[in-house]
């Protein structure tokens, strides 16, 4: 009875092996056909403009705010509201109740200008500003006339001022341009002889700190043009108008107010289209600078060089049914490509890539 009990078992045993092993070579992988091998990738060669670019950092807004400074003696009676634009003829604020208006010109006020005064350019800007705003008897030029002075009574009357026919020191504020209000640091009743606001441009610009380990900064000139990826989503081009050094001298050799000192210079980028920023006042901006071109060149992806034993490059050349390697020199490298020149290259060969 053992006997047979340990026969049975034995062949019962010896079925289940051999099932298991006709299982595993019914489902073992057939090995790949020559038909299934994934044929290699292949690239052209082509004729293209390569170029380089490096990404600041930068940030929109009006640039930094100068302070102005009173020069009418007085108190402060009214002052105009953070975010306000004057422009010419308006008023920048108000002494003892009466205006101190905005002229615009590169020389302010430092004397009295009335009959006595000898030519000047003061003067010039006094008759241009006044010819700006409608007093056509201001003649053109630096002289101050009879003319000049009947142009300021006028302007004097409609304004509400006292029709002396002549300015005094403060009694108009003299600025390059219109002007933006970006703070306060007076209030009403105080000395108008002290640092009243805080002033920049009208208009919105971009400012980036170069880092000197990240791009070559003798590459950043005025003029040269960049693109920006804004708050508000939009690209647009912008124009390099100051590089200044964190010694706040910029290119043209003048200080600088850009603002932001660090190791590397403050790049200025003035936005030609100022609608594209109509609706965004702040915000962080990417400046894609361009570092280096070449036009014209021969390039391959970056995936068909091949490294030739004992040093330098070649591409797998197609030809036909086959493919030689071919040696070349590289040159820019720039978006998943890379420029090759070689005496047996042209435009339209075929060469072998991994990618």
């Amino acid at each position: 009875m053992r006997k047979w009990l340990l026969a049975v078992l034995g062949a019962v045993v010896t079925a289940a092996i051999a099932g298991a092993a006709v299982y595993m070579l019914s489902f073992r992988p057939a090995p790949p056909s020559a038909g299934q091998v994934a044929p290699p990738q292949k690239a052209t060669v082509k004729r293209t403009d390569l170029s380089t670019s490096v990404t600041l950092n930068g940030s929109l807004g009006h640039g930094t705010a100068t302070t102005f400074t009173g020069r009418k003696s007085g108190t402060v009676t009214w002052l105009p509201a953070v975010g306000a634009v004057v422009d010419r003829g308006q008023r920048l604020y108000a002494v003892d109740a009466k205006p101190v208006a905005l002229f615009l010109g590169d020389t302010p006020l430092y004397r009295t200008v009335d009959a006595t005064a000898k030519s000047g350019p003061d003067v010039a800007e006094i008759n241009t500003n006044l010819r700006a705003l409608g007093f056509r008897s201001a003649p053109t030029g630096s002289t101050f006339t009879a003319g000049t002075a009947d142009a300021l009574r006028q302007w004097q009357r409609r304004n509400g001022l006292d029709e002396t026919g002549a300015l005094a020191v403060g009694d108009v504020a003299m600025l390059p341009a219109a002007a933006r209000v970006d703070s306060l640091k007076a209030q009403p009743g105080a000395q108008a002889t002290a640092d009243l606001m805080g002033l920049t441009s009208t208009t919105k610009l971009v400012t980036a700190t170069a880092d000197p380990a990240q791009v070559d900064v003798a590459l950043l000139t005025v003029g040269q043009t960049v693109t920006l990826s804004l708050p508000n989503s939009k690209q647009a081009p912008g124009t390099i108008s100051a590089v200044t050094s964190s010694g706040g001298q910029d290119q043209a050799g003048s200080t600088g107010g850009v603002g932001g000192r660090s190791n590397g210079p403050t790049v200025t980028i003035a936005i030609g289209d100022q609608a594209v920023v109509s609706d965004v006042d702040s915000g962080s901006v990417a400046v894609s600078v361009i570092t280096g071109s070449h036009k014209g060149v021969l390039a391959v992806p970056v995936g068909a060089l091949v490294v030739v034993q004992g040093g330098g490059y070649a591409v797998q050349v197609v030809s036909g049914t086959g493919s030689k390697l071919v040696g070349v020199q590289t040159g820019m490298f720039a978006d998943g490509l890379v420029e090759v020149s070689g005496p047996d290259l042209a435009a339209g060969l075929e060469v072998v890539t991994v990618s």
